[in-house]
């Protein structure tokens, strides 16, 4: 047997391990979004080192088919973490045959930033800087096929502080859905404000919250309400629907992964 053949033998044999690879999104699909804590400080509960096999397996577990991450840190080795290509871990260990990482900033010899996972091919991806005012942060958008031949925007963020920064950012959004237009939109992300600040008070110009449970904490401060959430945007004369089972993802009597909790939203398309 020639050696290219045992070589793709032994590919192919790591292949179940994974989801399938598809390229058609179908319409009814789910987005997860989870700050991760690879930047933050030990609170709340939360203690380093980052424990990526039972995030995984927690990502696994909710089965989204798109997953949004923040404070990614990629070959920084800080917080008690070996440096270790984390994005890239945790799409294999949870089963995503696809994963981006955008970098925001630079920490020590390695990039820190936002991560999306997926089941499905993109058509494209890029990274978009938004307005700098305290510390540099990126929009990601990756573009998707759907089942029913419509354009998917998956776009994913991590806003910065104060309010004033996240408005900007926010304006910069907004126009860029303006200027580089899809058939439909999912956005995701700790957005380090509530639905009723200013900042998202301007992404609901563009797009519909989707956050369930807006006034429970998803950022694990008592009397907090929800700073991570996922928007959406349907083709004209259609909503995005959300579904049971979209919820906070709480940890109950384990430790948290982080000092954010995930949040999972069903959706299918309605007409």
């Amino acid at each position: 047997m020639k050696l290219h053949t045992l070589a793709a033998l032994a590919v192919t044999a790591l292949l179940p391990a994974l989801a399938p690879a598809q390229d058609a999104v179908p319409t009814t699909l789910s987005y997860l979004t989870f700050n991760i804590g690879g930047g933050a400080p030990e609170n709340f509960g939360y203690k380093h080192p980052f424990d990526l096999p039972r995030a995984a397996q927690t990502i696994k577990k909710l089965d989204a088919d798109f997953v949004a991450l923040q404070e990614v840190d990629q070959f920084v080795g800080r917080n008690k973490n070996p440096k270790r290509d984390t994005a890239g871990d945790l799409a294999k260990a949870a089963g995503y045959p696809y994963h981006h990482f955008a970098k925001t900033i630079t920490v020590r010899d390695g990039d820190y930033g936002i991560a999306l996972l997926s089941k499905y091919k993109p058509v494209s991806v890029k990274s978009f800087v938004l307005p700098k005012t305290n510390e540099q942060r990126v929009l990601l958008d990756a573009r998707f096929r759907m089942a029913d031949g419509k354009t998917l925007a998956v776009l994913a963020t991590h806003l910065d502080f104060p309010s004033s920064a996240r408005q900007k950012q926010a304006t910069a959004i907004v126009q860029y859905l303006k200027d580089n237009p899809a058939d439909r939109v999912l956005f995701a992300g700790d957005l380090n404000a509530d639905l009723d600040s200013p900042e998202l008070k301007i992404l609901a110009t563009a797009l519909t919250p989707l956050t369930p449970e807006p006034d429970k904490c998803t950022y694990l401060e008592p009397g907090s309400k929800a700073i991570d959430h996922v928007f959406g945007r349907a083709a004209e004369g259609e909503k995005w629907e959300t579904l049971p089972g979209t919820r906070r993802c709480v940890y109950d009597d384990q430790a948290p992964l982080s000092d954010h909790m995930p949040v999972l939203v069903k959706l299918r398309v309605a007409k």
